[in-house]
C-alpha cells in the first residue's frame, strides 16, 4: 500500500465519527448525548492534529507565523471546547473552515499534491457540515 492510498484511506475513514454522531443526533437516537460528546472530543482532537502539523511545515521555510498560528487556533479550540460547549458544534464547524481556508495561502504553505488539495476539501466540507448539523439539530 503507498502513502498516497494510507492516506486516502484514513482520510475519509476519519469522517466515521463526524458524520455518525451526526446522523445518531439529526435523528434524535437514544445515543444523542453520546454522539455529542464524541464529536466534540473528535473534532477537538482533528484540529490539534491540522494545526500540529503546521509546525513541521513551518521549518521548511523558517515560517514563524504558522508556529503562531498553530497555538492560536489550538488555544482558541481549547477554550471554546470547554467554556462554550453548547457552541462547541457550531465553533468547530467554523474553525475547520478556517483552517482549510488558512492553508490555502501559498505565502503561508508549502505546495501540496493535488490529490490532498481534493481529499482536504471533501474532508473539510462533510467534517464542518456535520458539526454544523449537530448545533442545529441539538
Amino acid at each position: 500500500m503507498t502513502a498516497r492510498s494510507i492516506i486516502r484511506t484514513l482520510g475519509y475513514a476519519g469522517l466515521i465519527p463526524f458524520i455518525i454522531p451526526a446522523v445518531l443526533v439529526v435523528t434524535n437516537s437514544d445515543y444523542s448525548d453520546f454522539a455529542i460528546e464524541v464529536s466534540a472530543i473528535y473534532a477537538f482532537g482533528i484540529i490539534c492534529f491540522l494545526t500540529g502539523s503546521w509546525w513541521g511545515m513551518s521549518s521548511l521555510n523558517d515560517n514563524r507565523a504558522l508556529i503562531v498560528l498553530s497555538n492560536v487556533y489550538f488555544l482558541t479550540a481549547f477554550l471554546l471546547l470547554f467554556f462554550a460547549p453548547l457552541w462547541w458544534s457550531f465553533a468547530a464547524s467554523v474553525l475547520l473552515i478556517s483552517i482549510f481556508a488558512l492553508e490555502q495561502k501559498k505565502s503561508l504553505f508549502p505546495p501540496l499534491p493535488d490529490f490532498y488539495h481534493k481529499m482536504r476539501t471533501i474532508l473539510t466540507l462533510f467534517s464542518s457540515a456535520s458539526m454544523l448539523l449537530i448545533h442545529i439539530a441539538r
